[in-house]
């Protein structure tokens, strides 16, 4: 029986979706489309735009965007990570 080696590429994410998007994009970008429904509330209009606009933008810098070969919210959770996390460490002996 031959064995044949399948060539797999961990650098890039498969594209399922029509060879050009994968499933975290469509993910954020359905999550894009569900945050229209905030213009369904009761509330004064302005605010609704500066939501709608603010978080349209977020998600699709989360879909599309890289720094430096890592997705953008990759990066922001790391940024997040390291923005919370106890900075000082005290050397003790054993």
């Amino acid at each position: 029986m031959k064995v044949f080696k399948i060539p797999y590429d961990t650098k890039r994410e498969e594209k399922i979706f029509g060879g050009y998007l994968s499933l975290r994009q469509v993910i954020y970008l359905m999550l894009m489309c569900a945050l229209f429904g905030i213009f369904a509330l009761p509330i004064n209009i302005i605010i609704k735009i500066i939501l709608v606009s603010i978080s349209t933008i977020f998600l699709l810098l989360c879909a599309f965007f890289k720094i430096q070969e890592i997705n953008f919210d990759k990066f922001f959770f790391y940024a997040l990570k390291f923005a919370f996390r106890k900075k000082k460490f005290e050397y003790e002996r054993c």
